[in-house]
């Protein structure tokens, strides 16, 4: 049969994608059970989350006092002097914050350009030093890729086509260190010249011992390592918590101090203060995100992301949808909504030309400006696809699946999107429908809230959710406060902190409330590629207690066997489960 002989040849011939012995692909005992706490009670669930962030502090604080972290400070600053670039590239959620790096250095440089005007084109030009990639290219932005990360070929390709060499730095944030995508960006960029930086969250004996890819990488002395375990994830292989947070706080930490010391250096002190702001000292960083995650594990902030939990739960479990409306942080807030897709079985944004498709639970718009200028917002600079061919994929080793029907993400994939101020009735069409306007630091203008106001009526019902320093005179009738105070920084870099720690404590403790969990497995993973085969395969083997070998089996059966259109109805490890006789939702520890 099709699905045993498609079972045996990934058990016999894709071992390099079976990752069983890895840290971030195991189940954390630190959130073990947390399902059913949070069944019982939102906030317990919610400090359980972040119980498994205790790591983060200590291994940031260890880097920043390393040489090879003060060698990157260095190395970005000389790239700024000698007009190089600097390049961020990663895949799925390490590659959403590569271009979330790459845009807040860019819009920095773009503001302190407007406050001094004389110096404003000298701005502009450093602003335009950084470059970003994510596997897949920016239609990954809302949608995953299907399996392209699990060639090396593709990532050493965008590297290519990205025109980096000798002199620009090229900082590979290779999340796990699993991706084979971009183990082949930092080989490329190595072998093209590049002062190359490689941030991966396992341990390098594990990574070295058990892949081929890895060693590929680890192979090259002229590569920069910077190690960053944190531990296993909250959700087991979910790095988009965890992992993406240490790479963020790491990397902005860079950016800003790199960039403090070009202005220390070239402005004068008139200009240095109309930046407005200044950066922290390394240690400062840590204890401020230290006080950050006991400010969120208790209190009014920690009372406030429950009540937004039980919101969202409650609208999901009715079929409803939940509309986010902010302007400053966009970018933040989408890449928590785009990810909730692959991560939960959950349909992903609707492209405004597929009216019939499935609609995202969550979705976010910019309210101030349509949709064209949305995405200039977000990216900080021209979209860029993978206008690839046929004979592009074959000569870089695609399967034939992919050759044959070349995934869709050309340059022009983002304009499908509409993210901007249109009126979009599918997003109220449907009930419960919630408007979400999301304020952080009040700085929700009046365009945010005037567009909230007047769009209002079309929804069921609307939230304005207050995070962050909440001036008095902005309090409005009907919101949710996380009132938390964070370090202002040039590139705001704890602010962008505080906002993925909360929306990915709202979306990840959402779907545990709502059963999409259990204990701390991503049971509704959805396999993009043969990393999340493999997850699927070892939940199902944990949760049915059968050899693997079976479990792939399980797996294939019900990944070959469901009709098309039918990807989003659950997940192919619950069916699977289902199928052989266990209820997950009664199985306890």
């Amino acid at each position: 049969m099709d699905y045993i002989r498609a079972a045996r040849d990934f058990v016999e011939n894709e071992k390099q994608f079976q990752l069983g012995v890895i840290p971030t692909e195991q189940s954390n005992p630190l959130t073990r059970g947390l399902s059913e706490v949070i069944a019982k009670d939102t906030g317990a669930g919610i400090a359980k989350l972040l119980s498994a962030d205790c790591m983060i502090a200590e291994t940031a604080a260890a880097c920043f006092e390393s040489d090879v972290f003060k060698q990157m400070v260095n190395d970005i600053r000389g790239a700024v002097d000698n007009k190089k670039t600097i390049l961020f590239s990663s895949v799925g959620a390490s590659g959403r914050l590569a271009l979330q790096l790459d845009a807040t250095w860019r819009l920095f440089w773009a503001e302190l350009a407007a406050k001094i005007p004389l110096r404003g084109p000298e701005l502009w030009e450093i602003g335009e030093r950084t470059n970003s990639l994510t596997t897949g290219g920016d239609r990954a932005v809302v949608r995953s890729v299907e399996n392209f990360e699990d060639y090396m070929t593709f990532g050493a390709r965008q590297i290519v086509d990205a025109g980096v060499g000798q002199g620009d730095v090229v900082v590979a944030l290779a999340e796990c260190g699993l991706s084979a995508s971009i183990n082949g960006s930092a080989v490329e960029a190595d072998k093209r010249g590049c002062t190359t930086y490689y941030l991966y969250c396992n341990p390098k004996e594990i990574l070295y011992n058990h892949l081929e890819r890895c060693r590929a990488v680890f192979d090259r002395d002229s590569i920069n390592f910077i190690p960053l375990y944190v531990g296993n994830m909250a959700i087991s292989g979910s790095t988009r918590m965890q992992v993406t947070t240490v790479e963020l706080v790491v990397a902005g930490a860079a950016l800003e101090l790199a960039a403090w010391s070009w202005l220390e250096d070239n402005l004068s002190p008139g200009e240095l203060a109309a930046a407005g702001r200044t950066v922290l000292k390394p240690a400062e960083y840590v204890s401020a995100y230290k006080k950050l995650i006991a400010d969120l594990s208790a209190g009014e902030a920690l009372g406030g992301i429950s009540k937004m939990v039980d919101y969202e739960a409650d609208v999901y479990s009715r079929n409803g949808l939940i509309t986010y409306v902010t302007h400053e942080y966009l970018q933040d807030i989408l890449t928590d909504t785009t990810e909730r897709q692959p991560t939960f079985t959950l349909p992903p944004f609707r492209r405004s030309d597929e009216p019939g498709a499935p609609l995202s639970w969550a979705y976010a718009k910019d309210p101030t400006v349509p949709d064209a200028v949305a995405w200039q917002h977000i990216l900080r600079r021209p979209v860029k696809g993978l206008d690839w061919t046929r004979e592009d994929y074959t000569a870089m080793g695609a399967s034939q699946q992919i050759i044959d029907n070349p995934p869709a993400v050309g340059s022009e994939q983002l304009s499908y999107y509409r993210v901007g101020w249109e009126d979009d009735p599918s997003r109220y069409e449907r009930h419960p429908a919630g408007l979400v306007c999301v304020d952080i630091h009040g700085s929700a203008s009046g365009k945010v809230i005037g567009w909230y106001q007047k769009h209002l009526p079309s929804f069921d019902d609307g939230i304005v959710l207050r995070i962050g320093d909440i001036p008095e005179h902005t309090k409005y009738f009907n919101e949710i406060n996380i009132p938390v105070s964070v370090p202002r920084t040039i590139m705001e870099l704890m602010t962008h902190t505080l906002i993925k720690l909360v929306f990915n404590l709202i979306s990840t403790a959402t779907m545990a409330k709502m059963g999409r969990v259990w204990s701390n497995w991503m049971i509704q993973v959805q396999p993009t590629n043969k990393k999340l085969i493999d997850r699927s395969t070892r939940i199902i083997a944990a949760l049915a207690e059968i050899p693997y070998e079976k479990a792939c089996e399980e797996f294939f059966m019900s990944y070959l066997g469901r009709e098309p259109g039918q990807e989003y109805r659950e997940s192919y490890v619950v069916e699977s489960l289902r199928r052989h006789g266990v209820d997950y939702e009664e199985k306890k520890l």
